[in-house]
């Protein structure tokens, strides 16, 4: 067993050296402390948190130098689950401060409820404004035929033919503005292991769908936007897309990727060239355009 811990930390550490990256390169990639990527590197498992551990970070380095994390294990007859536990206590971030919690893979009922709640609430002011119309229209009716009988059918039929020609009309242009709207994302504009990119919002004031997603291989991908609030941090699995939101005050979002030429990312159902080629370590930053 020493043995072969030792081996899959020489191969880790040739592939990092390969890719000219530090150990701190890699501890910011993946948020695992240095000093048990260095126990994995000289094959002292042993000096890990636990069993399970050990195969997650080895996972969490081989997709970020460019090895498939599943083949490795395989490999080395260290196969396991695809669940990954909450790895926070052995983790740190860019300024090394140890952080609790991770990015949430599914939102609970409560939360989902949440999300529907305005939607159903504007229905239902839609209802009431449909039925007040309906009544003011009845109303005017009913007074016009106490008045004139002959009068009130022309200025009924008339108002029905106006408003039926004015509701279409309304309708048509919010349908064609509605289709002409979408999301437009510019080209990447590269420099070194880094891109920007322009994302104009079909909605500039709302919330914007981002979609990430790894191909045939594992992939590690950390998202922020603003200040460092994260939207994802973790292993991407092939078939395994995740959602996100991007809030309506988010101006800039920042992509960080351990396997980029494996990850494919998508705004709004457009999907964003990040100008990676077949790097893997890649950061690219989405400028979102909300003036």
């Amino acid at each position: 067993m020493e043995n072969q811990n030792r081996a899959i930390g020489e191969e880790l550490k040739n592939a990092r050296v390969e890719k000219n990256l530090s150990l701190d390169d890699i501890q910011q990639q993946t948020k695992i402390q240095k000093r048990y990527l260095s126990a994995i590197e000289d094959g002292n498992f042993d000096q890990l948190p636990g069993t399970f551990y050990e195969r997650a970070f080895v996972r969490q380095y081989a997709a970020v130098v460019g090895i498939d994390p599943t083949a490795l294990l395989e490999k080395y007859d260290l196969e396991t689950a695809e669940i990954e536990p909450d790895l926070s206590a052995a983790r740190v971030d860019a300024d090394n401060v140890t952080r609790t919690g991770m990015h949430l893979e599914e939102d609970t009922a409560a939360e989902k409820t949440r999300q529907l709640l305005p939607k159903i609430v504007i229905g239902a002011v839609v209802v009431v404004l449909i039925a007040g119309i309906w009544w003011a229209v009845a109303a005017f009716a009913g007074n016009s035929k106490q008045e004139s009988s002959s009068s009130s059918s022309v200025s009924v039929t008339s108002s029905k033919v106006e408003s039926s020609s004015s509701s279409s009309a309304k309708s048509s242009s919010a349908s064609s503005s509605s289709s002409e709207k979408k999301t437009e994302i510019g080209t990447a504009t590269v420099s070194g292991t880094t891109s920007t990119i322009e994302v104009t919002p079909a909605d500039k004031q709302g919330t914007v769908t981002m979609t990430v997603k790894a191909n045939s291989a594992a992939a590690w991908t950390s998202i922020t936007y603003g200040n460092g609030t994260s939207l994802y941090n973790g292993t991407l699995q092939p078939n395994q897309p995740q959602e996100l939101t991007i809030p309506a005050s988010a101006t800039n979002v920042q992509i960080k990727f351990g396997n980029a030429a494996q990850t494919a990312v998508t705004i709004d159902g457009q999907t964003v060239q990040t100008g990676s080629g077949s790097a893997s370590v890649w950061t690219s930053t989405l400028n979102i355009v909300r003036q």
